[in-house]
């Protein structure tokens, strides 16, 4: 391939997305080293103190989409003592002093602060995706921030992580904020705007995955689902009703609408008879 110009082979690695992959292009030789150095778009840090953040931003300044896990995996099981580290609030900081243009952070048990995604929301004009998986730290404070700030976001996925309610965080969301594709909340253990919600998504024309805590009763899951019939993968929150209700019966005949929905998860509280109503999925 040393025949080809180097944007010629540049555009080649773009289709290239394994980590593994990028990894071994970069040890062939020395131009591909810097080719793939400049291309490469997202990045996994498997242990964020195996790196500095400022020697990951040197080498691959075109960095957009970074995955950074924190603690190792027993901190699942309180094996680790409190205050052992995983900080990302260093990483954003770096990454907002190297003016690098982020679109999506995947971050897995780390200690994420409001002050953390305050600064995330404010400093990334073209930030797209948020995902935390198992993290502590932060309140839906912060989450209002993400909310407000982010006008392209298209991705907010939180999955067990530790949230102190702090108020209401979904109003937050601009009328202008058309973008959502994938919204997972299903980990929060207070109380939501449900007005808020629905005017959310039904201004988001293009969310396919939707996932609801234990507070959303069926009442509004009905009138959710009329307004996202278009929704692939769905997360139920409260199922307690009574089976024989115009309630129960409205959700059955909206759900036969959802001809898309291929993923179905949650069921915090189930009464068994009300399970008939997603026979149709």
């Amino acid at each position: 391939m040393n025949c080809f110009p180097d944007e010629v082979i540049e555009q080649i690695f773009g289709y290239v997305t394994s980590q593994r992959d990028r990894n071994a292009l970069s040890l062939v030789c020395k131009n591909w080293h810097k080719l793939e150095r400049c291309s490469r778009k997202s990045v996994f840090i498997g242990n964020c103190y195996s790196i500095s953040p400022e020697r990951v931003i040197e080498r691959f300044p075109e960095l957009k989409s970074l995955n950074l896990k924190g603690k190792p995996h027993f901190a699942d099981f309180n094996l680790v003592p409190h205050g052992w580290g995983g900080f990302v609030y260093p990483w954003i900081e770096a990454l907002v002093k190297s003016r690098v243009d982020l679109e999506e952070l995947r971050l897995k048990r780390m200690v994420v602060t409001d002050e953390g995604l305050d600064l995330l929301s404010r400093s990334f004009m073209n930030f797209k995706s948020l995902v935390l998986i198992s993290c502590e730290g932060f309140t839906t404070t912060g989450l209002a921030t993400i909310a407000a700030n982010c006008r392209f976001l298209r991705e907010l996925d939180l999955q067990e992580n530790e949230v102190d309610h702090r108020g209401q965080w979904l109003n937050c969301f601009p009328d202008c904020c058309t973008t959502l594709v994938s919204l997972n909340f299903a980990c929060l253990k207070g109380e939501i705007n449900l007005g808020a919600l629905e005017r959310l998504v039904a201004r988001s024309p293009n969310l396919k995955s939707l996932r609801l805590n234990h507070t959303v009763p069926l009442t509004a899951l009905q009138r959710i689902l009329m307004l996202a019939p278009q929704l692939v993968d769905l997360g139920i929150g409260s199922f307690v009703h009574d089976p024989h209700s115009d309630v129960c019966t409205r959700l059955k005949n909206t759900i036969k609408k959802c001809k898309s929905m291929t993923s179905l998860s949650g069921f915090f509280e189930v009464l068994p008879g009300c399970l008939r109503t997603i026979y149709p999925v």
